[in-house]
């Protein structure tokens, strides 16, 4: 394919001052391996990059669902869900995600990406104001802006600013406030008990993103919110209410692909009618919802409390990285475990190093995050020992030192 000139010398350009600021992207193949292992230039590694944070992407029963829904269907949707993309996989992966939220209705989408853009930007308009927290993921960003809506930013540490803000702008027609429930970059947890709050003392409305949550917390896995249908520390109509919807995906605790929108049948159906990442783009494969319906079931069946097993193992890993003077953030139970570096250059190199010791470890550098705040992101999954974390603990000492370069 022939690139025009002025294209390929502006593409020369631009990958060259990245590559100077130390933040250009390289691809690389990996192969994914059984009990949180993958294959990278024909070298088997510890993967803690990936969010299969219960292990179901290569759990059994998980990858036979699968196969048996090809088998029976196929492998593509062949059309957008209005179309001709409803199957009964996808019918089933419904049900079992009502189940698991325990909502009457919900919707599917393509990724978790399409079902937060296309999800806020149906529902909310011009004539509304959005507040979005600052750490939210593009997709959140993305969803309110293409809403037209009034763009506001707020910081969950800061909600006093936040509530000025409600109050001074109460002559809008509807007030939303969009947040993620666990922060992927900072692995902390929103404070959703004085957003709930706020939204019923000046009538606004919640959009919540249980991306890492959902297969994380909760009594059965379902996500932050469901901790308040356990314990009653707001009265459950009161919820319902303040959050009516509530976004996750599938690719990451539950092993698959895809994202979701669970709430009210009207919600759902206005979704299936405007949401143009779903109207639009071809359904959630086949296989994909199978699998996906299996991890749920799987997490609702679980014996072996896997969810308590990953938190209590990410805990116990954190304060050991404290003990070792790692500068690590997030919430102490979180499987995300991000260790600032700092500088772009050493977060590579540190991350280049850990390779070479038989660790894959994400390096996270801006834009993904903010300037000054480059990092490791550890990842960890259920499937991991506690002599596994060991083992990584003592090559982060050793890339810290430089003493794993060879």
């Amino acid at each position: 394919m022939n690139t025009p000139s002025f294209l390929q010398n502006e593409a020369i350009r631009n990958l060259q001052l990245l590559e100077e600021a130390n933040l250009r992207r390289q691809q690389r193949l990996v192969t994914p391996l059984s009990n949180g292992r993958c294959l990278v230039n024909g070298r088997e590694l510890y993967d803690f990059s990936s969010n299969d944070y219960l292990g179901f992407s290569q759990h059994p029963e998980v990858i036979s669902a699968a196969v048996r829904a090809i088998q029976e269907y196929g492998v593509g949707s062949r059309a957008s869900m209005l179309v001709s993309g409803w199957s009964p996989v996808h019918q089933l992966l419904k049900e079992r995600i009502c189940e698991l939220e325990q909502t009457e209705s919900a919707l599917l989408f393509s990724s978790g990406y399409a079902a937060c853009q296309g999800s806020i930007s149906a529902i909310i308009d011009e004539n509304d104001i959005v507040f979005c927290e600052r750490n939210n993921h593009a997709c959140l960003v993305d969803g309110c802006r293409l809403s037209n809506a009034k763009f506001r930013v707020y910081r969950s540490e800061r909600l006093e600013i936040l509530e000025r803000e409600l109050m001074k702008n109460a002559s809008f027609p509807k007030r939303w406030i969009v947040t993620e429930t666990v922060f992927g970059m900072d692995a902390t947890i929103a404070p959703m008990d004085e957003l709930i709050e706020l939204a019923e003392k000046y009538d606004a409305y919640i959009i919540c993103d249980e991306a890492h949550a959902s297969g994380v917390y909760g009594s059965r896995g379902a996500g932050i919110i469901s901790r308040f249908y356990d314990d009653f520390t707001i009265p459950p109509d009161i919820v319902e209410r303040r959050v009516p919807i509530r976004i996750g995906t599938l690719s990451k605790a539950f092993g698959s692909q895809g994202g979701f929108v669970a709430g009210s049948p009207e919600l759902i159906e206005l979704l299936w009618n405007r949401a143009k990442t779903a109207m639009f783009s071809t359904a959630l494969s086949i296989p994909a919802c199978a699998a996906a319906a299996r991890a749920i079931q799987l997490l609702m069946e679980d014996t072996k409390n896997l969810p308590e097993k990953l938190r209590n193992r990410a805990a116990l890993f954190r304060s050991h990285l404290m003990e070792d003077k790692f500068y690590v953030f997030g919430e102490p139970d979180n499987p995300i475990i991000p260790v600032l570096v700092e500088d772009p250059k050493l977060v590579i190199k540190m991350a280049d190093d850990l390779k070479r010791a038989g660790f894959l470890v994400a390096a996270i550098r801006p834009p993904t995050v903010p300037r000054g705040t480059s990092r490791l992101r550890i990842s960890l999954n259920a499937n991991f020992s506690i002599d596994d974390l060991e083992l990584l603990r003592t090559a982060m000492n050793k890339a810290r030192d430089g003493k794993n370069a060879k």
